[in-house]
């Protein structure tokens, strides 16, 4: 059931995630190999993975929801350098609706899993935002909402652990525009491709 849902989750991202870059004047070959590409780790190679670790249903659709929304955010983050606030609201709305349904089938957990929730949340924007703070310039509002958008959906302990993976990929990915790109310290890059790409790694080894 949980593959044919998987496989389903897939054709429908395509279908969405096309629309929206339609939409959003980003549609190009390009972006449709992106997608599709993206796509098939995130629905495909995720549940095979997902299945294997044993996750609940509701728990292997919110990592596909949120996955998936990364690599839609990614996309625009990496040609427009913003990250659209409708989408981070539409996510956390998802996200609300999850929670719900996972408090009414685990009524005992009701109180660790919203706090876990919460604490995600509230958590991962102060670090974030404390950092943007003490960096002064470099991480956007943008960016701190994102990092408490995916807190809502990981739980605080998962976050760090994205985190980790997500500022090493970051300072790869830094170095590696400096040497090949000759670009200055100063300039600009999206941090969304980044935070997609280290939090669908962390879901994927099985956090």
């Amino acid at each position: 059931m949980e593959m044919a849902v998987a496989v389903a989750g897939f054709a429908a991202g395509l279908w969405f995630g096309k629309t929206q870059l339609i939409q959003w004047k980003m549609w190009s070959r390009r972006m449709a190999w992106i997608l599709a590409g993206g796509s098939a780790v995130v629905f495909l190679s995720g549940g095979f993975l997902m299945i294997r670790y044993e996750y609940h249903f509701l728990k292997m659709v919110r990592y596909w929801i949120l996955m998936y929304g990364l690599l839609l955010l990614a996309l625009v983050d990496s040609k427009e350098k913003r990250i659209p606030n409708r989408a981070l609201a539409g996510m956390c709305g998802i996200r609300t609706i999850l929670l719900a349904g996972e408090c009414i089938c685990f009524p005992e957990l009701w109180a660790e899993i919203v706090l876990s929730s919460m604490a995600g949340i509230l958590g991962g924007s102060f670090l974030f935002w404390a950092a943007g703070m003490a960096a002064r310039k470099g991480i956007g509002m943008g960016d701190v909402k994102m990092i408490g958008m995916m807190g809502f959906y990981l739980g605080f302990s998962v976050l760090m652990s994205s985190l980790i993976v997500t500022m090493t990929l970051t300072l790869v990915g830094g170095i590696a525009v400096l040497l090949i790109q000759k670009a200055s310290l100063r300039s600009e890059l999206a941090f969304a491709p980044f935070a997609a790409a280290g939090t669908i790694l962390t879901i994927l080894m099985g956090f």
